[in-house]
């Protein structure tokens, strides 16, 4: 008892080191993960209720990378010219609140697609919320900030029994859509709060100041941070695993709960378990070791991290219904979850550290548009794959974890042989 106390004051401790900024950003966070945690376990489900078929889920998925896609190379642009601060403003309400609120209203693949391509302007939103969560911070604390990042948003999923329980009573159509109009009015309340007690973070004033008096904000400059990053090989080897390991996620998430229910024959309410599992797993993990593991070399450590992904993915090739394919199915929640609070808490520590403040926002606008890219074409992949088999995306999601670890490994030995040279 006396430990666990240690280790909670330990990770408040680090919660206070942070920079304001990052603070005020995330004691709001549970604002918005905590109904979204709620709704989204059930959104591909709710979408097939409705009559969207399954290679239309995939195509949705397809849609809003194409969105991200498009959107992606202005990203770094439109937070230089017009301040992190306003650019997260609008695009969280576009992205998130006008897309839960069509949602609310959806009755047919038409007004999903509507809602997807509001959605996939999350991008521009996402790259201004994240500088201005972790620049103004040293290298050591965006380890801390990015650990009670990954803490407060599986905070939100701790709530996914609670959805199930809505579920159960009042039925997945009823239950969805309630859950989605709190979530959009909250986010509504949440961005407005955020923006009045939020400050503009240095390098963004910097930056803002700059584009204001010159002619910075142009595309040259995004393509020479691209021609940067092409040279820069550690870099351009945690940009891979990024992207890579988000090709992962789409093939496993997309049509992991519609497995659950269809493959594996699990009950609506019981799907919310896993999710709830996986949360409590991550946040102990944060809680006892993240702390010591962020003093070790973090190449490492979030190879270890991809490896038990890996592991968890390739594990659902093998589970089948009933009761030992059920112990499975917590085992491959149990070794994810390990993986995923691992890698989430040092892969993007690890890629804003490799990058100066002065091109930060555009190499992190080009991994997004990179991964927008590679991941565009996935969901509809991974409808016709589980048209073919329902395993087939699960195989795929193996495979590129898989490749992930061998990049790590490959950064990590690069780095030794750099180091054996130099001395």
């Amino acid at each position: 008892m006396v430990k666990i106390k240690a280790q909670i004051e330990q990770l408040i401790a680090a919660f206070k080191e942070i920079n304001p900024n990052a603070k005020k950003i995330l004691i709001f966070e549970p604002i918005f993960t905590i109904p979204y945690a709620m709704f989204i376990i059930y959104s591909s489900l709710y979408m097939t209720r409705l009559g969207v078929k399954d290679y239309q889920i995939g195509l949705l998925s397809t849609i809003l990378n194409l969105v991200m896609l498009v959107t992606s190379p202005f990203a770094g642009m439109l937070v230089n010219r017009f301040g992190r601060k306003k650019v997260l403003l609008i695009g969280d309400f576009l992205a998130w609140c006008v897309y839960a609120y069509i949602f609310f209203f959806a009755k047919s693949f038409v007004w999903f697609l509507i809602a997807t391509i509001f959605n996939g302007l999350m991008r521009i939103s996402e790259l201004a919320w994240r500088l201005l969560l972790m620049e103004d911070a040293t290298e050591n604390e965006r380890v801390a900030i990015y650990s009670v990042t990954v803490f407060v948003w599986n905070m939100g999923n701790l709530f996914a029994p609670l959805m199930g329980v809505l579920v159960a009573k009042y039925g997945l159509i009823a239950a969805t859509k309630a859950v989605v109009l709190v979530f959009g009015v909250l986010v509504n309340i949440l961005i407005v709060v955020r923006h009045l007690i939020t400050l503009e973070s240095s390098v963004g004033q910097k930056l803002v100041e700059e584009n204001n008096n010159g002619d910075n904000n142009k595309l040259s400059e995004w393509l020479e941070s691209a021609r940067y990053m092409i040279k820069n090989k550690d870099l351009l080897l945690i940009v891979l695993v990024v992207i890579f390991g988000n090709v992962a996620l789409i093939f496993r998430d997309t049509y992991k709960n519609i497995y659950l229910s269809e493959g594996l024959n699990y009950p609506d309410d019981i799907i919310s378990l896993f999710p709830t599992l996986w949360s409590i797993v991550t946040l102990i993990f944060i809680i006892f070791l993240i702390p010591k593991l962020k003093e070790k070399n973090h190449d490492t450590v979030l190879f270890w991290g991809m490896l038990f992904i890996t592991i968890s993915n390739a594990l659902i090739l093998v589970t089948k219904p009933g009761a030992f394919g059920f112990f499975l199915m917590i085992i491959v929640t149990i070794l994810g979850a390990i993986g995923a609070a691992i890698y989430y808490s040092f892969v993007d520590a690890i890629l804003a550290n490799s990058v100066d403040d002065q091109r930060r926002a555009h190499v992190l606008s080009i991994s997004m548009f990179l991964i927008s890219l590679f991941s565009m074409p996935v969901g509809a992949i991974a409808g016709q794959c589980y048209s073919f088999s329902k395993l087939l995306p699960f195989v795929l999601a193996t495979f590129f974890t898989l490749l992930c670890t061998i990049l790590i490994y490959q950064k990590i030995r690069r780095k030794k042989s750099f180091s054996s040279k130099g001395s």
